[in-house]
């Protein structure tokens, strides 16, 4: 069941003994049917508290809690809030109530105006994916194989193509993508699995908190790497990059940002098949819309090459003249 702001604020005052709440501010969830709010006690304390509505978020809210408890032994620590209490809830499950993320919300406009920023970002992202196996498997998270992984991609796409929603340059493009085997052949690393501006939080230049474990799995870290490649302009994504390559204690796989690119590209796919399960006809002409935008950047870059390879031409024409 959902919470009113006032239900939520006497949940967070029986979790967390001592708490007298004053006033509530609305904290945005990417997580469906989570009751989210940000609580300011008497003394100024500032904490967050989250509730579910349905045993899905239920479960989703509890997959977070044993992430986020596995991670406090690593790096990531300090952008982690720390959990002060539960308290049990009459239709079962439990609501949870940490420390407030630190900071505001990360807009990736924030990213695009500061290089601090964008770099803050990068480490955090390497830190991610430099959790040792073990603690991310001790935490529950599940484990996949990049055969795996390229199968899902392969399903997805083949829906779309048998649905007569691609168009020739697209499918071909992509079946290229798909079968390039060295393009594929990475190791495995814990990934969060759900970045977004509602995960994220940022204090100055820096990333100060992040959350939402519960999509967390050990896959592909281009995944994490994807939705930021496709938002941000190249200089900030190379800065990012940068940064991120600094902070990793090993070399990173050297075609992982065309890998990244790749499952940007795919996610479109994903969207189209959630669209068409659900039968929502405004998110699968949402996805048509972002397929014929990559179908005519595709185009564009066919002339682009073919009016370069007629003036290489013309020049060495010219030369031997």
């Amino acid at each position: 069941m959902h919470r009113n702001s006032y239900s939520l604020a006497a949940l967070s005052a029986a979790a967390v003994p001592g708490l007298i709440p004053v006033r509530t501010m609305p904290i945005a969830t990417p997580v469906e049917n989570l009751d989210v709010a940000g609580i300011v006690g008497e003394d100024g304390r500032r904490v967050m508290i989250q509730s579910p509505a349905s045993t899905a978020s239920g479960i989703r809210l509890e997959r977070d809690l044993k992430v986020a408890d596995a991670l406090v032994g690593t790096p990531l620590r300090g952008v982690i809030p720390p959990v002060l209490g539960f308290v049990k809830l009459s239709e079962g499950g439990r609501c949870v109530v940490s420390e407030a993320p630190a900071g505001r919300p990360l807009m990736l406009d924030a990213l695009h105006e500061s290089s601090d920023l964008t770099r803050s970002l990068g480490q955090v992202l390497a830190r991610i994916h430099t959790v040792p196996r073990y603690a991310a498997e001790a935490a529950g998270v599940e484990s996949f194989t990049p055969e795996v992984l390229l199968a899902e991609h392969r399903a997805r796409i083949a829906t779309a193509k048998a649905g007569g929603h691609l168009p020739a340059a697209v499918a071909q493009r992509w079946d290229a993508l798909l079968d390039d085997a060295e393009l594929w052949d990475f190791t495995p690393q814990f990934v969060h699995g759900d970045l977004s501006e509602e995960s994220l939080f940022m204090s100055g230049h820096r990333v100060s908190a992040l959350r939402d474990w519960s999509s967390s799995k050990v896959a592909d870290p281009a995944s994490d790497l994807a939705w930021l490649i496709s938002s941000l302009d190249p200089e900030r994504f190379d800065e990012l990059y940068s940064a991120y390559r600094e902070e990793l204690p090993t070399s990173t796989h050297p075609r992982l940002i065309e890998r990244a690119q790749a499952l940007g590209e795919f996610a479109v796919a994903e969207w189209l098949a959630h669209g068409l399960e659900i039968k929502d006809p405004e998110i699968v002409a949402d996805a048509r819309g972002m397929i014929a935008d990559l179908d005519a950047d595709l185009a564009q870059i066919a002339r682009d090459e073919a009016e370069r390879a007629y003036e290489q031409m013309n020049s060495r024409e010219d030369g031997s003249s």
